[in-house]
């Protein structure tokens, strides 16, 4: 958890605390002073709310950060944030940023343009800061999940070891040095010492290219991307469904004494009270796992007094097309088929229909609770899949693949305008094409009886 940075009276010359949020450079915090014949502590203030720097909210956006004068120009600054989290370390980065600044300038002949070189580490800071929409307009603000921005982080990290591996200094190199060489050594980096396979390389290459086409297009930067050149890994997608035999035994086993996970000196109990509606409502919905948790009572559309489609908001589409910019995409619609209409009975429909509730797990939910209820799904699912011992390697998505297939051969063509990957408009000024939901919900029968 990030904590408050200080900075002392004396402190060393060129330090300071930055906030990404105010844009001010701090270099004090606190210090105490005589006026009037008294002694009085004073802080600084914050420069967007002007309150004093120790209930700053955004102290978790506040860096170390040094600034150096460029020898004969007309006061410009050479800078780098540093990723210290308390002074005395922050101390130790500002002295090796200062022999490295004067060795560059000593080995590359002085009048060298410093404003425009921007150093990869800072940059990939600045980056992070985008992710997380600091000091973004609000027309290019992202949705971007937070496993999603950790996936894109770990990405930028992975790149620096790649580097450092061949004694490149991520906090000295110049981003627009990045070139063909650099892009290849990340290339072996990946296959060769991570030994990741073609969609782990594919992901990481694409975050990469992302990252460096952000930085040309924000700092003006003027080099051609060579990340642009990379040539992806085919992949076999696999399609790997669950048998109807698996799925019946895999309820059976989830029980609180079949849970216990050793990893390493800790011990997990993978077991959860919810977890067998969810995997059943996985694969009765075809829903990713973010789908199943978040589904509520009043998301249910009934007919005659009857459950017969369920509206589903299409998180993945909202999220790419941004807030604000996503309120006409339509929500997907699942058909309430017998065996789903059944499951939402025994979870006690006809006491809670219309209700703005959640139908699993109800109770205190809070952003965290959410992110571990979606780890759980799929997190249990391998858990106890495992156990059965059938030779293969499943997981949660294998449900939504189950459905989807089953899906397809009952409604042919028309399966893309009930699933996710519509590029059909499936509400058309809020009419269902109800023919198509009818079929489905007397045609559809995963796993019949």
């Amino acid at each position: 958890m990030a904590k408050r940075k200080h900075m002392p009276n004396n402190k060393h010359k060129g330090l300071f605390i930055y906030c990404h949020v105010c844009k001010k450079h701090f270099s004090w915090t606190r210090k105490t002073t005589l006026r009037n014949s008294k002694t009085v502590k004073e802080e600084p203030t914050c420069g967007e709310t002007g309150k004093n720097y120790s209930i700053c909210k955004n102290f978790e956006k506040h860096r170390y950060k040094s600034r150096l004068h460029v020898p004969g120009s007309d006061g410009r600054k050479a800078s780098r944030t540093h990723d210290a989290t308390n002074y005395a370390d922050a101390v130790i980065q500002a002295i090796d940023f200062e022999k490295e600044f004067k060795s560059e300038l000593q080995g590359l002949g002085q009048p060298i343009e410093i404003r425009n070189r921007h150093y990869l580490f800072d940059v990939q800071l600045r980056y992070i800061d985008f992710l997380d929409n600091i000091d973004v307009p609000e027309h290019q603000k992202n949705t971007l999940s937070d496993g999603r921005k950790n996936e894109i982080v770990n990405c930028l990290k992975i790149f620096n070891e790649a580097l450092a591996k061949h004694n490149i200094n991520k906090k000295l190199f110049i981003v627009n040095r990045i070139n063909d060489m650099h892009v290849g050594l990340f290339h072996d980096y990946l296959l060769v010492d991570k030994n990741y396979k073609g969609n782990t390389y594919n992901g990481k290459m694409s975050a990469l290219k992302a990252f460096l086409s952000w930085a040309i297009d924000r700092f003006n930067i003027d080099m051609k991307n060579p990340f642009e050149k990379v040539r992806m890994i085919p992949v076999i997608v696999k399609r790997d469904t669950i048998t109807k035999e698996e799925f019946k035994n895999l309820l059976k086993i989830i029980k609180p004494e079949n849970g216990i996970e050793i990893q390493g000196k800790y011990k997990r109990n993978r077991y959860k009270l919810y977890l067998k509606d969810a995997l059943e409502l996985g694969l009765h919905t075809g829903g990713r796992r973010e789908e199943v948790v978040g589904l509520k009572w009043n998301m249910i559309r009934e007919k005659d007094g009857e459950p017969v489609y369920i509206e589903v908001p299409n998180l993945k589409v909202k999220r790419k097309k941004g807030e604000r910019f996503n309120t006409d995409v339509p929500p997907k619609i699942i058909p309430v088929t017998k065996s789903l209409k059944n499951i939402l009975y025994r979870l006690r429909y006809d006491i809670n229909k219309g209700k703005d509730r959640y139908i699993l797990n109800p109770d205190k939910r809070t952003d965290s609770s959410i992110k571990s209820m979606n780890d759980a799904l799929s997190l249990g699912f391998s858990h106890f899949y495992k156990q059965l011992s059938t030779g293969r390697e499943l997981q949660f998505k294998c449900l939504r693949k189950t459905y989807l297939t089953y899906l397809s051969s009952t409604l042919k063509g028309d399966a893309k305008r009930l699933s996710s990957h519509a590029t059909d408009t499936v509400l058309k000024k809020h009419y269902i094409d109800e023919r198509i939901v009818d079929k489905a919900i007397k045609e559809l029968d995963i796993f019949e009886d």
